[in-house]
């Protein structure tokens, strides 16, 4: 039976700002909207990129769309994603960047994908997503959560100053685990596993499995494994000794925590939605970015 066609009344558009093959696919992707009769809406960083001021609009409003095409890399899908994934707006990733774990849209295939689209075919791919919530001290209460910040990737609670290392108490799931001293910790989703914790020797962890991943940042102890647990598990990282520490979400964020302050990290509510058009294996994507060889 075939698939009934896509009510797309507003696009949304979220475009790399450093790349013209991005800027090109732009072009494309708003004739292909025209000849729609759907609206587009842009922030108004990316809509001056692409030269079309007239659309742009607060990114906020993004989240109101039925779709949105993101062109770039990596970087550009995580700023897609930090602004619809709440909302629960699934993304087109057209790929114009370098690394592209997360992008699978040939630039050849882009009109392709979007014909595709309207025609109601393609899958929603579902990530799931971290939060952190952000306590000052203890008398704050880690439930109240001073602040609240997620992502797709990770989390990262780091040294405040560079030569020194952090003291983190471990709690899992409310229970004391151990106490690192550290560069810093990475808690990571599956689809950061090949992100920052990769680069801190985590383990690779297909991107549609559900679990938390915690990576210690070169650890001052004997026990300097990595740690996959449940997707439902809770992480709480609590600063102590003297110095304070910082908190990253997907290399955004820099919030900083002084001793006694907590970060409590938890699966987010809602997962980032991708739509796919073709069957891309997770193994034959890393064969192709590690260019493993045959033999």
């Amino acid at each position: 039976m075939e698939p009934e066609p896509r009510t797309l009344r507003r696009i949304g558009l979220v475009v790399h700002h450093d790349r013209p093959l991005a800027k090109e696919l732009a072009y494309r992707v708003l004739a292909w909207a025209d000849s729609l009769g759907a609206d587009v809406v842009m922030g108004e960083s990316d809509a001056q990129v692409v030269g079309a001021r007239s659309l742009a609009q607060d990114s906020e409003v993004l989240a109101t769309a039925d779709v949105v095409v993101a062109i770039g890399g990596d970087g550009t899908m995580l700023r897609a994603v930090r602004l619809v994934a709440d909302a629960g707006v699934a993304l087109v990733a057209v790929h114009a960047g370098q690394l592209g774990y997360l992008a699978d849209v040939a630039p050849e295939r882009t009109e392709w994908a979007l014909s595709e689209l309207a025609a109601g075919r393609g899958r929603t791919e579902e990530r799931m997503r971290l939060q952190a919530e952000i306590a000052d001290g203890a008398d704050a209460g880690v439930a109240a959560g001073q602040q609240r910040l997620s992502g797709l990737n990770e989390v990262v609670v780091e040294r405040a100053l560079t030569g020194h290392t952090v003291r983190l108490r471990v709690f899992l799931d409310d229970r004391f685990f151990t106490s690192y001293v550290a560069d810093g910790m990475v808690v990571a989703t599956p689809t950061g596993s090949t992100a920052y914790a990769f680069s801190v020797r985590g383990p690779i962890v297909a991107p549609t499995h559900r679990a938390l991943v915690m990576v210690p940042v070169a650890p001052h102890l004997l026990f300097d494994r990595a740690l996959v647990l449940e997707a439902d598990s809770a992480i709480e990282l609590e600063v102590t000794g003297h110095r304070a520490a910082t908190v990253t979400v997907d290399g955004q964020g820099g919030v900083a925590v002084p001793p006694g302050g907590r970060v409590r990290c938890t699966t987010a509510p809602q997962p980032a939605r991708f739509i796919r058009f073709e069957e891309h294996r997770f193994h034959e994507v890393l064969k192709r970015k590690f260019s493993l060889a045959d033999r």
